[in-house]
């Protein structure tokens, strides 16, 4: 007589494993810690960072970095920022304003305060459980041992912290940082559109560059920043110096300065001469510093850098004699934009060969493809 259970003795074992992986966990859904990946990278310190993928919570202590993340993860990158240092607000408030604009629940993002000014709040940081804080290497530069304090609280915390770099060699680890980006997000593809963009563009100049023989224009960038009346830092081979150099130009800061940041003095500028004065400016609340960014028009811009042009001396320095003083928008030492920054200087040092090139254009298009706010204002200014 045939037993009752039709079932097959093998179907039967298959079953009571199934039942026993199930109710050890071995089996999980999406919710269980059990099935929470992680991913390890080498940020752009150097260091090996193990953190959760993909990551979710974010909090970005170079909040200007905002351009780059949100560039890189597309729609919902607003919800994604859960903390952030007040940098984007103070010193690029056209910016913030644009945003904000558009997502209004960014003014809501908490102020975890900066490294720049010892307002850095940990406490905060680890209250908001982030998955990664975001840092700019830059920041070793500028404030080591806040940056070494903050980073020891974070490692304490068990909170990862993965440094970009886009300041101390922008035109080399730009590129690396957007992939980053992309790796820790899951936006891979994203990155590498960007990616390919940005080396096209930065290729172009470099294959004109290649052709073009003789000397080089002699070149002096200042951060408008203090105003008029007290020269502003300029820069050694790193940062708006590295470009200079990358775009044919001849850094009269690089002997003095080599790779630091520092003012130079009014009798060195003048007696220096330069083919070419640049002047970064942004939407700095510093009484007399150069306006500009997306919310200036270039009149605004042109009356605020015209007592740089008017200080004493400058009336004899080659670059004003000869009508070659230029404003650009400063963050764009420090960001992916850096690639304008490339073409335009290449344009303004060699005019006849990169004629057919129009950085607005550029910047125009680089918004339309990636960007989620819209480009407006004063970003790249001829004085003259």
């Amino acid at each position: 007589m045939r037993n009752k259970l039709t079932t097959p003795p093998i179907l039967a074992i298959i079953l009571i494993v199934f039942l026993t992986f199930l109710v050890s966990g071995c089996i999980t859904n999406g919710s269980t810690d059990d099935q929470v990946k992680t991913i390890t990278v080498t940020d752009m310190e150097g260091r090996s960072v193990t953190l959760k993928y993909p990551v979710e919570r974010f909090v970005l202590m170079d909040s200007t970095c905002t351009a780059e993340f949100s560039s890189v993860y597309g729609e919902g990158f607003d919800s994604k920022i859960v903390g952030w240092d007040n940098y984007l607000r103070e010193n690029s408030g056209d910016m913030y304003e644009k945003y904000v604009e558009k997502f209004p629940t960014m003014a809501e993002i908490p102020d975890v305060g900066s490294l720049d000014d010892n307002t850095f709040n940990a406490e905060k940081v680890i209250a908001l459980n982030p998955d990664v804080v975001i840092m700019p290497n830059w920041e070793f530069m500028w404030n080591g041992e806040a940056t070494k304090e903050a980073l020891a609280r974070m490692d304490q915390a068990g909170i990862p912290v993965v440094f970009l770099d886009f300041y101390m060699e922008p035109l080399e680890n730009s590129t690396k940082s957007i992939q980053l980006l992309g790796k820790i997000t899951g936006k891979e593809q994203r990155a590498q559109d960007i990616v390919d963009y940005y080396e096209e563009k930065v290729n172009s100049v470099y294959s004109r560059l290649e052709k073009i023989q003789g000397k080089k224009p002699t070149v002096y960038v200042e951060c408008a920043y203090n105003g008029p009346d007290t020269y502003g830092i300029s820069y050694g081979d790193v940062a708006w110096g590295d470009i200079v150099k990358k775009a044919g130009g001849d850094n009269i800061a690089e002997p003095v300065l080599l790779n630091k940041s520092k003012a130079l003095s009014a009798e060195y500028l003048v007696n220096q001469s330069p083919d070419i004065i640049i002047l970064t400016g942004r939407n700095w609340s510093t009484p007399g510093s150069l306006k500009m960014g997306y919310t200036f028009t270039s009149n605004v811009t042109k009356s605020t850098m015209t007592p740089f042009v008017n200080r004493p001396g400058w009336d004899t320095i080659n670059a004003v004699e000869n009508r070659k003083v230029y404003g650009i928008y400063h963050g764009y030492c420090s960001d992916v934009f850096n690639f304008v920054a490339l073409e335009t200087f290449a344009k303004w040092f060699y005019p006849e060969e990169f004629k057919d090139v129009d950085p607005v254009d550029t910047l125009k298009e680089y918004h339309r493809k990636f960007m989620p706010i819209d480009y407006s204002g004063t970003l790249v200014y001829r004085y003259y």
